[in-house]
């Protein structure tokens, strides 16, 4: 089907961290005049630079960027607001007859700007911490069971692990009574919006490599200093933005319970993990959309070009 003339059409390249999405992202961004906006849950907060990868400076000031350094690390941040601000910026761009490219590795995020969202319930702080005090005295596995009883829907969708995700669903049901699960389904897709997405998934031994030397790079950047640096800011354990893998594991190293060089293979081991349920999400959610890889850079732009053109 042709889409609406009036419709505005949203190029997405999708991928597991360490993929080369931000590379690619960059070439056929500065090539066609476009902009980026981020789909990274990881790269909103402030301050955290190396353990996130973010884009340089330099190459942010050849592709403008959007959604990267508008948080706080101790700010919670959620998909309704990342799906806000994201629609906000693609309908700017487009106002101004420029064109957002989405870039980003968080499913979720991008499944909530491409098919919508329901209503969005604000978080009870008194709640929220009650929860999370529960969380870090019990372990994240036995919310984690309490919502596989409450909403079974929501738990499906979330690692045993995920403190953060857990909380907000647990916390929507004792708020409203009413599963998370069920609020998503009350969604709809923008009408304006039409996307063309790829996703990149390399080879998974080829992807577990990247990730190693990707984490080896961040700790020859500076990656230990980043972290001691948002500590005496006064970020800590409970902060949103510091249980991100990459920092997360450094605690232990503060507290003296495992050495440096223990918490660097902790990192890679967490960051293969992530790239793994990545891919997992994209292959059941974006299956159709993933580009076959190359390891000729020009000819995997090429391929990518051709899938998000508009």
């Amino acid at each position: 089907m042709t889409a609406p003339s009036s419709s505005i059409q949203v190029p997405a390249l999708l991928g597991p961290t360490a993929a080369g999405k931000t590379a690619l992202a960059l070439a056929i961004a500065e090539k066609n005049g476009w902009e980026i906006i981020s789909c990274d849950s990881r790269q909103i907060y402030r301050f955290m630079d190396i353990g996130t990868a973010k884009p340089s400076a330099k190459e942010m000031d050849h592709v403008p960027h959007h959604l990267i350094d508008i948080i706080d690390p101790d700010v919670i941040y959620s998909v309704h607001a990342f799906v806000k601000y994201a629609t906000a910026a693609i309908r700017e761009l487009a106002g101004k007859g420029k064109v957002g490219l989405v870039c980003g590795g968080t499913g979720l995020y991008y499944e909530g700007l491409r098919k919508g969202i329901g209503p969005q319930v604000e978080s009870d702080p008194v709640v929220r911490e009650t929860l999370m005090s529960r969380a870090a005295r019990d372990g994240s596995r036995t919310l984690y069971a309490e919502l596989m009883e409450k909403d079974p829907e929501s738990a499906e969708g979330i690692h045993s692990n995920d403190v953060q995700r857990i909380v907000r669903a647990l916390a929507v049901f004792y708020q409203t009574g009413t599963k998370l699960s069920a609020l998503k389904s009350m969604t709809a897709p923008p009408a304006d919006l039409v996307f063309k997405t790829a996703v990149l998934v390399p080879p998974r031994e080829l992807l577990y490599e990247r990730i190693n030397a990707r984490v080896d790079r961040m700790v020859r950047q500076g990656l230990p200093d980043e972290f001691r640096t948002l500590r005496k800011k006064g970020y800590h354990v409970s902060s949103p933005g510091l249980q991100c893998v990459g920092y997360k594991e450094l605690f232990a190293v503060e507290r003296g319970e495992c050495s440096f060089n223990d918490a660097v293979e902790k990192i890679k081991r967490n960051t293969r993990r992530y790239a793994k349920r990545q891919i997992t999400w994209f292959c059941a959610h974006n299956k159709e959309e993933i580009v076959d890889y190359c390891d000729d850079a020009a000819a995997l732009e090429n391929r990518i070009e051709k899938a998000v053109a508009i």
